[in-house]
């Protein structure tokens, strides 16, 4: 049972990350996600919408830090489809979405008995939304 705590342990602190993107535009050739922008309104310079993309993120103990992660995903999803910016459409905070337990009982033909007890839960989350856009760094500097 400790091993399965310190195996545990690493996940709870990291989480994961996870994200998709679908191209309602047209794609431009991949970038870095570290060339993608991340902007709270529509920017008020000429763009072209490529796509939406979205991420989500259990791993920290904040909703800051979750945010953080969900974000960073949101770029590298943005970046697959050649986008260097997004447009944040939603964040969305979520507690703990599901919580389960189960117990079990058995009993072997040659007298032997059993029983298990099982829990489950799935950490806090943020999932967050946007909308995938290009445009020319020249013309906003």
């Amino acid at each position: 049972m400790k091993y399965l705590s310190v195996l545990a342990l690493p996940v709870f602190l990291f989480g994961c990350s996870s994200g998709s993107h679908v191209i309602t535009g047209q794609q431009m050739p991949e970038l870095e996600a570290v060339q993608v922008s991340v902007f709270e309104n529509a920017p008020s310079f000429d763009y072209q919408v490529i796509g939406v993309v979205t991420a989500s993120s259990d791993g920290g103990f904040t909703e800051g830090s979750r945010q953080e992660k969900a974000t960073e995903e949101l770029k590298k999803q943005a970046a697959k489809i050649g986008a260097n910016g997004v447009i944040l459409d939603e964040v969305t905070q979520l507690s703990f979405r599901s919580l389960g337990a189960g117990v079990g009982v058995s009993a072997g033909s040659s007298g032997g008995l059993g029983a298990s007890i099982g829990s489950g839960f799935s950490f806090p989350t943020t999932e967050t939304k946007g909308t995938a856009i290009y445009y020319e760094v020249e013309a906003v500097k």
